[in-house]
């Protein structure tokens, strides 16, 4: 489970992006320029290269924009054969402050230096040793180029880095450009035509958000982000509880993904209900492709969308060529863990407890005004014939290890990577829909209702009172050193736990939730009604 709490929002403005021409042909640049006044300068990319808005855990390590070009098959030593596409990354690396302000004197600054960054990314680059190391007059600017090899970090392959830095007012403009080997003679060219476009614009001011904003300031922020790149927009929803950001043109398909994200909250907080005041917004960006998609997370196959705690936005796309429910049914599934995010200040439960509602609300169906949750999701989401097949041939985990798993056992619990979802999701299921009188009264008892409630509460007061306890300590270390609490040090999650502390409110919340359960006896009934209850 996971929540938020609520905190200055300042998201790095990218500044407006022109239009980007269609590809002219392999490298070519662009007809139109790459526009970001908020840092005050513009750069023609390649004609081929598309742009996708950068995630925003990457817009606070100084990405400004992330684009790549056409795919190209490389023929690797082992047989495969690998795509891999050039590309350009714009980072802006601004001047922070530096040390302990000494009394009279003005806080010193310094800039982080893009070595750091280069070594974290490119495997086998050595950033003290480039091929190039030069500087070059562009316009009224001087621009340092360097040149490094490197590696591809899955199959080895070789490809260049090359790096040109602008050094502005407040910041380095950093453009790294990247292609592999066997193309890099005619794209290396293209990449040094494209740099020495590089010029400063008028910059534009850009608004932060404050932690009051209201939902009609939220929108506008996002809309303007989002218009931003191109292709994007932001839409409001009739409940001001979601902002969604997409770059698909299929309006029918977006009114009901909105829909739905409105039903399933409905859902959400029938089950959990939220304290009075509650109205956090989430931010919900459905990408128009699966291309898009997996560019924008860095992503592979098999992924449908995911929710990001760190930075509280629910990605998806349109997986209309492969089935539209699958998007609908992750959504749902998805959308829970943001609900929970909000609302449970962070707090993290068990895996059968957060995946098991999870895949319960991904079941959810809609007809006019009514929803009901089944145990049906579409083809390769479904967990009803997975858990079947582990009754059958009992391979599911005995319920007191299944229940006590911490995060790693759950995922590896076998035998298939799905095996653990369809375990927890039938628990739930079980404890979800006796509690609704739909379980038969052979399986089912009355303190099984109490499961569920019992679980939230202790484990919901559990990581408040530790969360309190930790804020008190903070403050007093505070005065003792004579000043205030930040906002970064006042906000508490539980990553600022330690281990054994998590550990022991887990504990006591299965102890308040299972502890005055027969185990053994519940398993016996689960089992049956597997068997001969749940279709």
């Amino acid at each position: 489970m996971h929540s938020f709490r609520s905190a200055t929002a300042s998201i790095a403005l990218l500044g407006v992006l022109a239009s980007l021409a269609p590809a002219l042909g392999a490298q070519k640049l662009a007809r139109k320029y790459f526009e970001d006044s908020h840092n005050g300068y513009r750069v023609k990319p390649l004609g081929e290269f598309i742009i996708v808005p950068p995630k925003p855990e990457d817009v606070e390590r100084g990405y400004i924009a992330k684009m790549s070009g056409k795919e190209n098959y490389v023929h690797t030593a082992g047989g495969d054969d690998v795509a891999v596409k050039p590309g350009l990354d714009i980072l802006r690396f601004g001047d922070e402050l530096k040390g302990e302000v000494e009394e009279g004197r003005s806080q010193s600054t310094e800039r982080k230096a893009i070595e750091g960054y280069l070594d974290r990314i490119y495997k086998g680059l050595n950033p003290k040793k480039p091929l190039i190391d030069e500087q070059k007059k562009i316009k009224s600017l001087m621009a340092r180029h360097r040149r490094w090899e490197a590696k591809t970090p899955r199959f080895n392959i070789k490809q260049f880095v090359d790096l040109w830095t602008f050094e502005l007012n407040d910041a380095d403009i950093h453009l790294v450009y990247r292609v592999h080997d066997k193309k890099s003679k005619k794209y290396l060219k293209v990449f040094a035509k494209s740099a020495k476009t590089f010029s400063e614009i008028k910059r534009t001011e850009s608004a932060e958000l404050g932690e009051a904003s209201s939902y009609a300031e939220l929108l506008s922020f996002h809309e303007e982000d989002a218009f931003r790149i191109p292709g994007w927009r932001a839409l409001p929803t009739d409940s001001e509880k979601f902002i969604i950001k997409t770059s698909s043109e299929n309006r029918k398909f977006i009114k009901e993904v909105i829909t739905r994200l409105e039903k399933s909250r409905l859902l959400y907080e029938k089950d959990f209900p939220p304290p009075p005041g509650f109205d956090h917004v989430s931010i919900v960006r459905i990408c128009g492709t699966e291309e898009e998609f997996h560019q924008y997370g860095g992503t592979g196959g098999g992924v449908a969308g995911w929710f990001n705690p760190r930075t509280t936005e629910l990605v998806l796309y349109d997986a209309v060529s492969l089935d539209r429910n699958m998007t609908y049914a992750v959504m749902s599934h998805e959308a829970f863990h943001q609900y929970c995010h909000f609302l449970f200040e962070e707090s993290e439960a068990h895996r059968w407890f957060d995946e098991g509602h999870g895949d319960y609300y991904g079941g959810v169906k809609f007809k006019g005004r009514k929803s009901e949750v089944t145990s049906k999701m579409p083809a390769g989401l479904n967990r009803l014939s997975v858990i079947k097949d582990m009754v059958r041939n009992g391979t599911y985990k005995p319920l007191e290890d299944h229940l006590n798993y911490d995060h790693g056992e759950w995922q590896g619990q076998g035998p298939s990577p799905v095996s653990c979802y369809a375990q927890s999701w039938s628990i739930i299921y079980m404890l979800r829909q006796g509690t609704l009188g739909k379980v038969n009264r052979r399986v089912w008892k009355k303190e099984y209702a109490r499961i569920i409630p019992a679980y939230v509460t202790t484990l919901a007061d559990g990581f408040a009172e530790a969360y309190a306890e930790l804020l008190e300590e903070r403050e007093a270390d505070a005065l003792g050193d004579e000043r205030e609490l930040t906002e970064e040090e006042k906000h508490i999650n539980r990553n600022d736990l330690a281990a054994g502390q998590k550990e022991e409110i887990w504990t006591k919340a299965i102890e308040a939730s299972w502890g005055e359960i027969d185990l053994q006896e519940f398993e016996a009934n689960w089992v049956t009604y597997i068997e001969e209850h749940l279709k």
